[in-house]
């Protein structure tokens, strides 16, 4: 037996220290400050995003409030993206695009506004998944 457990600790010694690897799923939160992404929820992407519309004069809520419906610019901004109307628009944005960016499925993503420039309305904006660290 003391000589197994000799060659067992010889074996060990010439192997080195072998430490299992484990896959850690990355912190849920966004990349530190400076790289400019915030963590939002749907509601909050929806919000940002309705800001950025209002900010290059396309307001979105009749009266500004959704219980109003949408805007005929609205509605004439979605159909002249492609989308048959404003409502095709909204749910693409809360359902396949944000679905796209959120593939863990906890509900947060990582936001950030582009520069805005001539060709980067403020409409526009980067999203990652919030484990994309």
């Amino acid at each position: 037996m003391r000589r197994f457990v000799s060659l067992a600790l010889g074996a060990g010694l010439l192997l080195g220290p072998v430490a299992p690897v484990f896959a850690v799923r990355p912190d849920a939160s966004c990349p530190d400050e400076s790289s400019g992404f915030v963590t939002v929820d749907q509601q909050g992407w929806w919000d940002n995003t309705v800001a950025g519309f209002v900010a290059e004069g396309i307001p979105v809520y009749i009266g500004g409030d959704p219980a109003n419906g949408f805007t005929e610019e609205f509605e004439d901004f979605a159909m002249a993206f492609g989308f048959a109307d404003a409502q095709a628009f909204y749910d693409y944005i809360w359902g396949p695009q944000w679905q796209r960016i959120d593939r863990n499925d906890d509900l947060l993503v990582c936001m950030k506004p582009y520069p805005l420039t001539p060709g980067n309305p403020a409409y526009l904006f980067n999203g990652i998944d919030n484990t994309a660290n």
